[in-house]
């Protein structure tokens, strides 16, 4: 048995023990003051949130294709005879409109590929590094990696998974130093927390104050990985690929982390994001995609060198401890990723959608004269209300309680678009964010403008 682990203690040790504080094993120096019951605490907190206008609420809803209904769930629960509200569903990640195609195309690739029965079963039973991986796990990573030759793919249940564990194994390497743009996704963050790993973030794109970090970590750490994303999430912009790469060229120490889960599929000529679009996908060393947004599915992969791959196999805990994805999940994100280049014209109608929708909301964002509602102390973006590039587009409004006021002004005419508030975002920049599907259509947002 391992030193440490779990060990049987003698009667009189036990006692010894129970007197100590089970984390520091030091001897309590005095009865610490009555406190209210965690029950009371928690309450608190929420009321807190409340009053922030912070409350979150899980969200169960019947979907048709772009449409949500809201309140389905509870009228069938209570049986009442108020009718669930029909919403057009401006929060979902489905950019290609993928996850609402027929599902035929997908069991005939089930059988072309000549993948077994077992490829449909809807569990796995256990983590992969035991008896929780399947055929098609094998063939879909086999695919991957030949897009990206020389380089591997590994699976992971989900963006978040891959994230936290993947940076948290590299974090517990010695003389490492993360450097993340300020705006990365939280489970990056976490990962960094977790492993409680040495790191900086510089602010949002900009290439002037991660240059001046680099220059001085490089001469204090063997190694540096620069954390960023294809398309940040909230944003909706894309990082300046180029300038990252061309940094890491002047360092033998840097290596680049790219999170390309909302710009796979939309971006690069076979949909295989960012770094494909701009030609450079060799120079990404760590190379994430995520399977639950364009792709409409559910799960993730890291392309990387195969000693990296190797290495996280052994150390990335979220890999190592989870149940596998069932099989028919991973076959379907098989499909998916397989799909992307013959689906050129969709990314070019999202891509038209998005510049489109970006031009209108600019017009009324004016018409609704937000900056009356700013200081320049409390706006900080010099330039616009309208964030994003792509298929994300976000209408900047401020606090969290004007934030909700739109969303439920929206909601009333048909439209389901929840607010982004703090601390998801900074403070002040509380927004209606609107994700595009390539099968909407220019009448659709110039509803949604006049809902506004």
């Amino acid at each position: 048995m391992p030193k440490n682990h779990y060990k049987i203690c003698d009667t009189q040790q036990a006692k010894t023990d129970s007197a100590r504080d089970p984390i520091t094993q030091a001897k309590p120096k005095s009865k610490p003051p009555r406190a209210k019951s965690l029950h009371s605490v928690v309450s608190c907190a929420l009321k807190d949130l409340k009053g922030a206008n912070n409350l979150r609420s899980t969200r169960d809803l019947k979907r048709d294709a772009l449409y949500v209904w809201k309140d389905y769930a509870h009228t069938k629960t209570l049986k009442t005879s108020h009718k669930a509200t029909k919403l057009c569903n401006f929060a979902s990640n489905d950019y290609l409109g993928l996850a609402s195609d027929d599902n035929q195309a997908f069991f005939d690739f089930i059988k072309d590929k000549g993948l077994g029965e077992d490829t449909l079963r809807f569990g796995s039973s256990s983590s992969r590094l035991l008896s929780g991986g399947f055929e098609v796990s094998a063939h879909f990573e086999s695919y991957i990696s030949s897009l990206f030759s020389p380089k591997s793919a590994l699976l992971f249940n989900s963006g978040y998974h891959l994230n936290l564990s993947v940076i948290a194994a590299l974090g517990t390497l010695e003389s490492i130093l993360f450097l993340a743009d300020e705006f990365v996704h939280a489970s990056m963050i976490d990962g960094l927390l977790l492993s409680r790993a040495r790191f900086k973030r510089f602010p949002h794109n900009d290439i002037r104050s991660l240059a001046t970090m680099l220059d001085l970590a490089s001469k204090q750490y063997a190694h540096i990985i620069i954390l960023s994303e294809g398309i940040f999430s909230m944003e909706g912009d894309m990082c300046n690929l180029e300038a990252l790469v061309a940094l890491k060229k002047q360092y033998d120490n840097v290596y680049l982390y790219l999170d390309e889960a909302h710009s796979l599929g939309v971006l690069g000529r076979d949909g295989l994001g960012l770094a494909q679009e701009k030609g450079l996908s060799e120079e990404v060393d760590f190379l994430v995609f995520a399977f639950g947004k364009a792709l409409g599915s559910v799960g993730a992969c890291i392309v990387c060198a195969k000693p990296f791959r190797e290495f996280f196999v052994n150390k990335a805990r979220a890999l190592i401890y989870s149940t596998a994805l069932p099989p028919i999940n991973i076959a379907f994100s098989y499909f998916a990723f397989c799909l992307l280049p013959f689906l050129q014209e969709r990314r070019e109608k999202l891509q038209v959608l998005s510049a489109y929708f970006k031009t209108k909301l600019q017009e009324k964002a004016q018409d609704l004269a937000l900056e009356s509602t700013f200081t320049a102390d409390t706006f900080p973006f010099s330039n616009t209300f309208v964030r994003g590039e792509l298929q994300i587009v976000s209408l900047v409004l401020g606090s969290n309680e004007f934030a909700s006021k739109y969303a439920r002004k929206l909601a009333d005419c048909g439209f389901f678009a929840p607010a982004i508030k703090e601390p998801t975002i900074p403070k002040n920049t509380a927004r209606i964010r609107f994700c595009l599907n390539a099968k909407m259509d220019s009448a659709l947002l110039d509803s949604v403008c006049e809902a506004l």
